[in-house]
């Protein structure tokens, strides 16, 4: 499994950001120019080392990170995954509410709906998205025509995706005429629509339907929920985390 830092030990520039503060890349700013102390005393170090338990102040006030939050969107498709400011379709524009430092957990091309996770709880993020944790995610992909056998039988057995790369589903089940479910344990870039291409599948719509044991439960288009106790319980526990 990979290396994970203390859940109670961060960056002194994660520890401001996380509280809200400004951006990392500010936050940096903000220590080198020495506006912040540690426990009285001034620090110019971003990556000095802080817990929860540290007296941090910045230009005089005390700093403390925010709660833990982790969130699931629908995802509408036309919407990027980017927190830009500057993008008119950047998913920044559907989740306002959510705390500062809240960011999508992996990635869903614009073409692509459905489940987003976010947070701010840099371990979360990192194991969901490390490939050593094999998460799972689902996906539903709905077909101009239904698939023939030959072409399920192909991606049962697994598709080579070019330069080294080789996809294995997890599953493969027809859910309908022309909709097929494939679950992955891969995040690659765009991994589902190269799947479809190289099984010369005429996708005509994919959705993300499951991110490990989170689904989206109902949740409408465009919209967002924080996740509830027994979901990020469970979600937790497929990462190793208490």
């Amino acid at each position: 499994m990979p290396q994970t830092e203390n859940r109670a030990d961060f960056r002194l520039n994660r520890f401001l950001a996380r509280a809200g503060i400004a951006s990392r890349r500010k936050c940096d700013e903000l220590i080198q120019s020495g506006l912040v102390t540690v426990n009285d005393k001034t620090v110019i170090v971003p990556g000095f080392r802080v817990t929860s338990d540290d007296k941090v102040m910045c230009r005089g006030r005390r700093v403390k990170p925010l709660a833990f939050v982790t969130a699931v969107l629908n995802k509408p498709c036309g919407y990027e995954t980017t927190l830009s400011p500057f993008s008119q379709r950047s998913v920044l524009q559907l989740i306002k509410g959510l705390p500062p430092g809240t960011v999508p957990v992996g990635r869903l091309d614009i073409n692509t709906g459905g489940l987003l996770l976010l947070s701010n709880d840099g371990e979360l993020i990192h194991r969901l998205t490390h490939p050593s944790w094999q998460i799972e995610r689902e996906y539903r992909l709905l077909l101009k025509v239904p698939p023939s056998p030959e072409m399920i039988r192909k991606l049962r057995k697994g598709i080579y995706l070019g330069r080294g790369e080789h996809s294995n589903p997890v599953s493969v089940k027809i859910t309908g005429k022309k909709n097929i479910n494939i679950v992955l344990h891969t995040g690659r870039n765009k991994e589902v629509r190269r799947i479809a291409e190289k099984s010369r599948l005429d996708l005509s719509r994919l959705e993300r339907i499951r991110y490990g044991p989170v689904t989206l439960n109902g949740l409408e288009r465009g919209s967002w929920r924080i996740l509830r106790a027994e979901e990020l319980e469970k979600l937790k526990a497929s990462v190793d985390l208490d």
